[in-house]
This record gives C-alpha cells, structure tokens and sequence, in this order.
C-alpha cells in the first residue's frame, strides 16, 4: 500500500519543482498537478512524486502526528 507523504517546501526550483523536508529526508517533488502555487514554508501532501495539495500547518501537524503514532514500535 503507497500512503502519502507530508513536508514543507524548503524551495522551489526553475523547472515546476520543489525541494521538500519530509522530516527524514530531502525530496524533489513535481508541482505538474498542483494548480495553485506553493513558496517556501508552505505544508504539502505528496504522492509517487507529486505535490497534491496544500495543508495548514495544523493539518501537517496532524498528519504527521498520527503517523509517528503508527510507525511506534516498528523497528
């Protein structure tokens, strides 16, 4: 099963991408089926490479939050 991922753009490149900091690591993701423009600071949610959309810092929290609750225990 693919499950999404949560990060914040770090920058955003020339050529419709973005550097994410998805907490473990560093990601270049494309913007290729994001309609609305994201900066620097901004929380996305990215798939198969792909930004999908925009989360308030509240919905990354969240998300972030129950996956860290998942991932307890397994080594």
């Amino acid at each position: 099963m693919c499950l999404g991922m949560v990060g914040q753009v770090i920058s955003v490149g020339s050529a419709g991408c973005v550097e994410v900091d998805a907490g473990d690591r560093i990601i270049t993701a494309s913007l290729l089926a994001m309609p609305d423009a994201v900066g620097p600071g901004d929380w996305v949610l990215m798939h198969s490479g792909l930004v999908l959309g925009r989360l308030t810092e509240h919905e990354a929290r969240d998300a972030l939050d129950l996956r860290n609750l998942t991932n307890e225990g397994v080594p």
